[in-house]
């Protein structure tokens, strides 16, 4: 069996940027699982998570949108188009993506575990570096520099071209 996982990726205009993506930057530590987080520093699309039990993709992203930022936000949401699918021997991933205006911004409440938001602008997707290229442990100490695992760089390019 496959494990199978959802992602999310919210897309919005702001004033003075144009289209941006809003990522995730991953925090330090993680209080759900109490232990220090895997690459920290490093960006990922704006929800993501892997399927419970049964459930089929587009209940596990609600969940997951819900957990991460927050019912009020997760309950303003438009329905989703789907972006990118990732299937390779033992692993599924479904990507979602939204554009929303960006006064919905203010209702995404992040938990203690969830890092902190990062805009990313469309000509800036090229600048994006592979985070397996740093430490696990260590992750990414430049703020300038933003890394993301390949398939979610290439979920944030359709998501882009989508809506653009």
């Amino acid at each position: 069996m496959s494990e199978k996982s959802v992602g999310l990726i919210v897309l919005t205009e702001i004033s003075g940027m144009g289209l941006c993506a809003v990522l995730r930057e991953r925090g330090y530590f993680n209080f759900e699982k109490m232990q220090s987080e895997s690459w920290p520093g490093a960006c990922q699309v704006t929800v993501h998570g892997k399927l419970e039990g049964d459930e089929d993709f587009y209940t596990a992203i609600f969940r997951e949108m819900k957990e991460e930022l927050g019912e009020k936000f997760t309950y303003s949401l438009p329905i989703g188009f789907k972006v990118s699918q990732l299937q390779k021997k033992n692993k599924e991933v479904v990507t979602f993506s939204f554009k929303v205006d960006p006064t919905l911004l203010k209702e995404i409440r992040l938990g203690p575990e969830s890092g902190s938001i990062r805009f990313l602008r469309q000509h800036e997707v090229d600048d994006i570096v592979d985070i397996t290229s740093f430490d696990k442990a260590e992750g990414v100490s430049d703020r300038k520099t933003i890394a993301m695992f390949p398939d979610e760089k290439e979920a944030v390019v359709k998501a882009f071209a989508l809506f653009s």
